[in-house]
C-alpha cells in the first residue's frame, strides 16, 4: 500500500462502539459478525453449559465459524442474581445489545429495554425476531418458516412444491435491517443523547423482499406462476426476451441476461444474428418478450456449439449480463473474489480457511480483516471481567459458582449438552 494511500486511510468506523451480543446460530451472530467486521467491540456472552447453540450442530462447526470472527466470549448465567449483575454492569459501559432469543426470553429475565434504558439511556436494544409486533409476535420462528409463510418459497418452487433457498438468507436479511437500524440509532443519538428499541422481523423481511410480486397480485387479481421452469420460465414475468441459462459444447451452464437493446445487440454480435441485430421486430423488451420460445431456441442452439470460457469470454466484451452456475467448491479459487482481495483468512485449529468479507468497499477506511478468530467459550471471561474492576479472588469466586466459565472447549461434541 502506498503511504498517501495508508496517511488517508481511516480507523474502522464503529471503533469504539462497544456491542453486547446474546445469540446464537445465524440471525443474532451474523448482526454481531457485521458490527465486529465494522470495528465495534462485540462480547458475545454464552450459557456457560451450553453456549451458542452453533456450538452443538452436527455439521463439523460451519455456522458458527462463519459468524462468530472478531468478537470478545464471555460465558455468564444470566438466571443468577450475579449473573444480572455482571450483565448489568456491562450495559451501563455498552452502545448496543444484539439479541435473537426466543419471544420475550429478555423480560422474562428482567433484562429487557425498559430495564436497560433504566440504568443507561444511551443504550440501544436490537432484536431479531420471528415477527414484528402484532398477533404471531410471540410465535417461535425459523429461516425456512419464514420463506414459506412470506410467499418467497411458494415463488421460488414448482406449483404445489414451495422450496426454500439455498442459503440462510432470511435470518442473515432480517439481521442486516437489524444493523441498519441499529446505526441509525447510533446517528441519531449523536444529536439525542437516547437510545432506541429496534425490533427486525424475519417474517416481515421475506414480505418486504416479494412487494413487487404482493403488489403486482393486488394489481391483476392473480397470484403469479411459480418461478419453477415446470410452471414458468425464468423472467417471464418481466418480460426479458432473453432471460435463462443454456447449455455449453463442455457441459456447463450459462446464465444470459437481455434487459434492454444495448445487451440484445450485443447479443446478436456475439452470436452472428445479423439479421436480427437491428430489426424492428425485436428493438424492444416488450416485442421480444413476445417472441420468446423463438428466441431462445436459437439462442440456445447457437450456444451449445461453444464452450463455457468462450461465450463468456465473448458476453464480457460486448457488455452483455451472463454468469456461470457455481458451486461454494467453485467460489473458494473464483478469479473476482481471489484477485479482488474480498476474503479473509480464518484459522480453525492449525488449519487455514477462506470467508467473505463483508460486501462493501469504503474508499477512507482500512480494509475489513479478522482481528479475532472465532474462539472458545467464555475465552475472554477473565479479562472482560477483570476491565469491569473484578479481582482475581472474586472472578475465582464466580468461576466456583457457576456463574461464569473460561472454557477450553471450541464446540460440544455432544449435541445432548446444549
Amino acid at each position: 500500500m502506498a503511504a498517501s494511500e495508508a496517511a488517508r486511510q481511516q480507523k474502522l468506523p464503529l471503533e469504539g462502539v462497544r456491542v453486547l451480543e446474546l445469540s446464537h446460530i445465524v440471525a443474532g451472530p451474523s448482526g454481531g459478525v457485521m458490527l465486529g467486521d465494522l470495528g465495534a467491540e462485540v462480547i458475545k456472552i454464552e450459557h456457560p453449559a451450553s453456549g451458542d447453540t452453533a456450538r452443538s450442530q452436527s455439521n463439523g462447526g460451519q455456522t458458527f465459524y462463519s459468524f462468530n470472527r472478531n468478537k470478545q466470549y464471555l460465558a455468564l448465567d444470566l438466571r443468577k442474581d450475579a449473573g444480572k449483575k455482571i450483565f448489568g454492569e456491562l450495559v451501563t459501559k455498552a452502545d448496543v445489545v444484539l439479541d435473537n432469543f426466543a419471544p420475550g426470553a429478555m423480560k422474562r429475565l428482567g433484562l429487557d429495554y425498559a430495564w436497560g434504558r433504566g440504568i443507561n439511556k444511551r443504550i440501544i436494544y436490537c432484536s431479531v425476531k420471528g415477527f414484528l409486533p402484532g398477533p404471531s409476535s410471540d410465535r417461535p420462528f425459523l429461516d425456512e418458516l419464514a420463506q414459506m409463510e412470506g410467499g418467497l418459497a411458494y415463488l421460488t418452487g414448482y406449483q404445489d412444491q414451495p422450496m426454500r433457498a439455498g442459503a440462510s438468507i432470511t435470518d442473515i436479511g432480517a439481521a442486516t435491517y437489524g444493523v441498519i437500524g441499529i446505526l441509525s440509532a447510533l446517528y441519531r443519538r449523536e444529536r439525542t443523547g437516547e437510545g432506541d428499541h429496534i425490533e427486525a422481523g424475519l417474517y416481515e423481511t421475506i414480505v418486504f423482499w416479494i412487494s413487487q410480486y404482493v403488489l403486482g397480485a393486488q394489481l391483476t387479481g392473480v397470484n403469479p406462476p411459480p418461478r419453477g421452469s415446470r410452471s414458468s420460465g425464468m423472467g417471464k414475468n418481466m418480460g426479458w426476451g432473453v432471460y435463462r441459462l443454456f447449455p455449453t459444447r463442455d457441459g456447463r451452464q450459462i446464465f444470459i441476461a437481455v434487459t434492454g437493446n444495448r445487451h440484445w445487440t450485443g447479443l446478436c454480435d456475439v452470436l452472428s444474428f445479423t439479421d436480427w441485430r437491428d430489426s424492428t421486430e425485436f428493438n424492444s423488451n416488450k416485442k421480444r418478450g413476445a417472441h420468446k420460445p423463438r428466441i431462445n431456441e436459437r439462442v440456445a442452439a447457437a450456444v451449445i456449439q461453444m464452450d463455457y470460457d468462450d461465450i463468456a469470454a465473448r458476453l464480457y466484451k460486448a457488455l452483455v449480463p451472463y454468469s456461470p452456475v457455481n458451486t461454494p467448491l467453485d467460489l473458494v479459487n473464483e478469479k473476482h473474489m481471489t484477485e479482488g482481495g474480498h476474503w479473509m483468512n480464518l484459522k480453525v485449529g492449525d488449519k487455514p480457511f477462506r470467508v467473505p468479507k463483508l460486501p462493501i468497499t469504503m474508499e477512507r477506511t482500512t480494509a475489513f480483516s479478522v482481528r479475532e478468530q472465532p474462539n472458545t467459550l467464555g475465552a475472554h471471561t477473565d479479562a472482560i471481567l477483570a476491565n469491569l474492576g473484578y479481582s482475581g479472588q472474586q472472578i475465582e469466586a464466580l468461576k466456583a459458582d457457576k456463574i461464569v466459565l473460561k472454557s477450553d472447549r471450541m464446540l460440544n461434541t455432544d449435541p445432548s449438552d446444549a
